[in-house]
């Protein structure tokens, strides 16, 4: 079964050893719907830099098809096919002697069971289908996802001209499919590598009612990607049974994959009204609820297409199980997003909702209960970035992805800034943690379930033995930077960012009987989540293995756990530590700000550490109590907390203090802590010469060790 393929499942290896940077917008609009500024029916330009897959618009007498991405697998052969980028793990682990080679993953597999020779991946993926009227023909515009040579593909039209299924039709030569209906047949097999567009021409066809269907085929005719499929195309391999049956897929090509291992795909197709194509008319796509997927513009490349072996993260090409690598190198990207059911009059919250190694974007978030008890019963859009491939670990492009698929969901839809939390399954654990702990403003919470905790060594273990007991297994030479802690994938040891969570409250779900995020590793999070004082919530399932939530489909304590929390903005508190060497400039990308705190420099290469006290604006700051619980859903669990049992007043005052570590200079913004036109008081110590620049332009440089005065 899928599940019990697992040593690449997440991230723990002792187990096994034995796009257009979318920035949010402002938006005014009916809660889940899109908001004021977004691209609709009367926009000038008939470009989208983000769409509903499947989805189909008439824009100034243009009819335009608009995709999903990377669902290019074509026929269903009755096989159960496993992750379209996973590489044999013999080959994988690189001869390494652990125990692995020949076994598949199924966690995030495909419902078509087609591939492409090898280089020419990804180059019958169809992105957007564009047809117009220009005189006395009729302009057929393809444009895929990857084009390596001129004669990579064969893109296919077929027009039913009196739209009645029972005249004309039949098979669609070269292509190896066919159809009902149709009585014009258009094969284009010349496109340009550089715009990766098929662009071809054919007489008007007859008839005032088309129905129009289309396809992109490899060279050799072999079906990979259809047109016009609807935004309801599935993606069932999210729960039992499907998760173990041939057909089903993460990818949205199930019924895809359905029609062409058929060898029809009359169920397909576009009904236009040909005078809505002369006159210029235009018709907004669709505005679904529920599951489906969407696909955003990034500005970001690694290339184009798949590539099937990865390219690496900063670690380098290790080799490792679930080390980074990112697979999906284009500037379209696809992720699954899910918008709640119902009636509710305010805005949805948002949760981004990270896969785990091997997953993918329609993984976790495609389960009933992942969907009612966070989507609908909480009001709030559930996103799930692909991150780039099933190792992205979120960190760099994988990052990126996050942000983007993010900033593409507020953007689009009027939703409640306020209410924004970040959770994510072992990987996607790991992936949850780090967002919120580098991003603490952003988030009004944090769910982690059995969450990779960013290094093999952490444990609450007297003397802590695994470093040693790695290094006589010999992995010292296999894990990267093994020096400075057994970390595989992850950028970060998130334990010890930690502290940054002073304002984020969260739930940490973990299994005892786990065997990749071991138990060890898990209580070393609780450990520190207790000393650094944040609030929390550590449930421990002492019957639970790895893929027990997932299993079990059950969310409801977390829901709750989460359901009244609203993020934090300026608290007279600012704790954030970061690391700057963990920076991605390449990608927009800088940890050196949260709150009112921004333009962090270090003086040396490690971590950075800001601990600030600026309550100029008065407010309140919570109480905090710790205890214990326990309960049994899904499964029995004990906890560990420190729950948010009240608030105190924080009375207004001009003044400054706190301790700086390895910080060159820092930026404080004096609206936000009310600190506009007053005489500050400070008490300050710091471990270097540093400079304090406030945004009304003073500046105050601070020598190592303790300052005090006023400016």
């Amino acid at each position: 079964m899928r599940f019990q393929i697992i040593c690449l499942a997440l991230a723990g290896l002792t187990a096994c050893g034995g796009g257009q940077n979318s920035s949010p917008a402002g938006s005014s609009g009916a809660p889940g719907t899109p908001a004021a500024g977004s691209t609709g029916s009367n926009s000038a330009s008939c470009a989208r830099s983000s769409w509903v897959a499947g989805s189909s618009e008439l824009c100034q007498g243009r009819l335009i098809y608009r995709d999903y991405v990377y669902d290019d697998y074509g026929a269903d052969a009755g096989l159960v096919s496993p992750e379209p980028t996973l590489l044999n793990l013999g080959n994988r682990m690189g001869g390494r002697g652990l125990p692995l080679a020949n076994t598949p993953s199924l966690l995030a597999p495909s419902a078509g069971d087609k591939r492409y020779p090898a280089g020419l991946e990804n180059t019958a993926d169809l992105v957007t289908l564009t047809l117009a009227i220009d005189g006395s023909e009729l302009v057929a515009d393809f444009e895929l996802n990857t084009l390596f040579n001129a004669d990579d593909a064969l893109a296919a039209i077929a027009i039913d001209t009196d739209n009645n299924p029972a005249t004309g039709g039949g098979p669609w030569a070269p292509l190896k499919t066919a159809s009902k209906g149709w009585e014009v047949l258009k094969v284009f097999s010349a496109g340009n590598p550089q715009t990766n567009h098929i662009i071809g021409r054919l007489p008007l066809p007859a008839g005032s009612t088309w129905r129009v269907q289309a396809a992109v085929a490899q060279k050799d005719g072999t079906v990979m990607n259809v047109a016009f499929r609807g935004i309801d195309e599935q993606a069932k391999a999210g729960t039992l049974p499907d998760q173990i049956l041939p057909g089903s897929g993460d990818f949205w090509d199930d019924r895809q994959a359905a029609a062409l291992g058929s060898g029809d795909i009359s169920a397909f197709g576009e009904v236009v009204q040909v005078a809505d194509l002369s006159n210029g008319v235009t018709r907004a796509a669709p505005r679904p609820t529920g599951f489906h997927q969407r696909v955003y513009t990034s500005q970001y490349t690694l290339g184009e297409g798949v590539k099937m072996s990865g390219v690496p993260g900063r670690h380098g090409d290790t080799q490792l199980p679930c080390e980074q690598y990112f697979h999906y190198l284009g500037k379209y990207q696809p992720y699954g997003v899910y918008l709640p059911a119902g009636t509710a009059t305010a805005k949805p919250g948002v949760q981004v909702v990270m896969h785990g190694c091997e997953a993918n974007h329609a993984s976790q978030v495609n389960e009933p209960n992942m969907q009612k008890q966070f989507g609908d019963d909480l009001n709030r859009i559930l996103v799930s970035p692909l991150g780039r491939g099933p190792y992205g670990f979120y960190s760099g492009l994988s990052e990126r992805d996050v942000l983007d698929a993010l900033a593409d969901v507020e953007a689009t839809y009027a939703t409640d800034k306020d209410r924004v939390f970040s959770s994510g399954y072992s990987m996607g654990g790991y992936g949850a943690m780090r967002m919120a702990a580098l991003y603490p403003d952003r988030f009004a919470g944090v769910v982690s379930w059995v969450g990779f905790t960013g290094d093999l060594t952490n444990t609450v273990l007297p003397g802590n033995p695994l470093p040693a007991l790695l290094t006589q297994l010999g992995a010292a030479s296999t894990i990267p930077n093994f020096a400075n802690g057994a970390v595989i994938g992850a950028a970060e040891n998130v334990i010890d960012f930690l502290g940054n969570l002073r304002h984020v409250p969260g739930a940490y779900l973990y299994g005892a009987a786990d065997e990749l995020v071991h138990v060890s590793s898990s209580l070393a999070l609780a450990q520190r989540l207790d000393a650094v004082g944040v609030p929390y919530q550590f449930y421990l399932h002492p019957v639970a293995e790895h893929l027990t939530f997932m299993l079990l489909d059950g969310w409801q304590k977390e829901a709750n756990y989460t359901r009244d929390l609203v993020r934090v903005q300026n608290p007279p508190h600012v704790s954030y530590r970061t690391d700057l060497a963990f920076n991605y400039p390449e990608y927009g990308i800088a940890h050196d700000k949260a709150y009112w705190v921004s333009g962090i420099s270090a003086r040396a290469a490690g971590y950075s550490d800001v601990d600030l006290n600026a309550p100029g604006c008065g407010g309140s700051a919570w109480t905090l109590a710790t205890g214990q619980d326990a309960g049994a859903d899904p499964v029995p669990w004990v906890a560990t907390l420190r729950r948010i049992t009240g608030a105190e007043p924080v009375v207004a005052a001009a003044t400054l203090s706190g301790s700086l570590r390895n910080v060159a200079s820092v930026a404080i913004d004096v609206d936000a802590t009310c600190l506009k036109d007053k005489t500050v008081t400070y008490t300050l110590d710091s471990d270097g010469p540093v400079q304090l620049r406030f945004s009304d332009g003073r500046r105050l440089s601070l020598p190592a060790g303790p300052s005090k005065g006023s400016f």
